[in-house]
């Protein structure tokens, strides 16, 4: 692999192992046994880098940093193939006035020392990330120390393939190394658009696989998900975290495949962000999980009877079954003797027959009535 330096110290760099692969760690470690090779340097950057990424197929490396640009470098040789220059003013409105004519006395910017009044604003490229897979989409964020952040969108269109002079004398082997060494690829970049991002500068990136969704952290330790189709926030989780966002990982795949426990938990993460508050979070655009909560059933019913309630509720319920089934049968019976008496209008008309009906004929029968006989006492 390659490593991208720069004047300032640079934020990362990544060398290639002799034998195996390994991540290096902040603490020193005198048993490590792996010999790391620096294989290219790429030089171009003029203040610390804050983010790089390969180009999909490898053979290009991305970086962005302090010094208002973020660069394309050739893997093979190191060379700088394209400069994207950033801007951080509203792309609807006037361009900024250049540094050289800003008069002091006339400057908006709320500090007393003359020399910040003249001072051009610096822009900080936090992010950069290949929009597809073919590495002809490039989008940056860029803003200043305070202010607004820009998502800006690049387009790769030709490459110009520039060859120096060659000949010379001199074997085959050199002549083909100096060959290499004349034949360049510049690309040509140009700016398709330019929108704000977020109200307050941008801390930490990162672009989802699917290149549709860009996790964004802010100073203020907010979480926002940009659509970069309808260049809109989806969603944005303000200020979870206590200090400024340091790292962002967004999903390394579609929502269409589970990651590890989200099938159980019933909840698809679209970001993971770590602040220098020591905390992380995990961050979604589902509105509620898939799996549905069990209710707790009610205390009423979760209650278990004691050995008396049951032997009551045992005794009891023969008797109310033999009860519902009388009412059955005298409701049938009604319907059938006293239809005529339990009419609308004849209840309306003379509610005594109705009732009558239902004693006499119904629950209780007289003893004049043929084939009723009482058992003498």
């Amino acid at each position: 692999t390659t490593a991208v330096t720069s004047a300032a110290p640079a934020v990362a760099s990544s060398f290639a192992p002799t034998h195996t692969s390994a991540v290096a760690s902040s603490s020193s470690s005198s048993s490590s046994s792996l010999e790391l090779t620096k294989i290219t340097e790429c030089k171009g950057h003029t203040k610390a880098i804050c983010a790089i990424q390969f180009h999909p197929r490898g053979h290009e490396v991305l970086s962005s940093a302090k010094d208002g640009t973020a660069r394309i470098f050739s893997v093979a040789t190191g060379n700088e193939l394209g400069t994207m220059k950033c801007e951080v003013h509203d792309p609807n409105g006037p361009p900024p006035p250049p540094a050289a004519i800003i008069d002091p006395s006339k400057s908006t910017i709320k500090t007393k020392d003359p020399r910040m009044m003249k001072r051009a604003p610096q822009i900080l490229v936090r992010g950069c990330a290949y929009g597809d897979l073919e590495g002809k989409t490039i989008y940056t964020i860029a803003s200043g120390k305070r202010g607004a952040a820009y998502l800006t969108k690049w387009k790769t269109t030709t490459l110009v393939s520039l060859k120096g002079g060659g000949g010379g004398d001199g074997g085959v082997g050199k002549n083909n190394e100096q060959q290499q060494q004349q034949q360049q690829q510049q690309l040509n970049i140009r700016q398709e658009y330019r929108v704000q991002c977020s109200p307050v500068p941008i801390s930490a990136t990162s672009l989802s696989s699917d290149c549709t969704i860009f996790a964004l952290g802010s100073v203020e330790g907010s979480i926002l998900l940009y659509n970069l189709e309808t260049k809109s926030v989806l969603k944005e989780f303000k200020e979870v975290h206590d200090l400024p966002v340091t790292c962002l990982a967004s999903r390394p795949i579609p929502n269409a495949l589970m990651l590890p426990g989200e099938l159980e938990g019933g909840v698809n993460f679209d970001a993971v962000s770590a602040s220098a508050d020591n905390r992380m979070g995990r961050w979604t655009l589902q509105r509620k999980s898939r799996i549905k909560p069990v209710r707790a059933a009610s205390s009423s019913y979760s209650r278990k009877k004691g050995p008396v309630e049951q032997f009551v509720w045992n005794m009891l319920r023969i008797p109310l079954l033999l009860l519902l089934a009388l009412v059955m049968v005298a409701i049938r019976d009604v319907t059938i003797v006293c239809r005529e008496e339990f009419g609308m209008p004849a209840v309306l008309l003379d509610v005594g027959a109705a009732g009558h009906c239902l004693y006499r004929e119904v629950l209780w029968a007289e003893d004049t009535r043929p084939g009723i006989k009482f058992v003498p006492v």
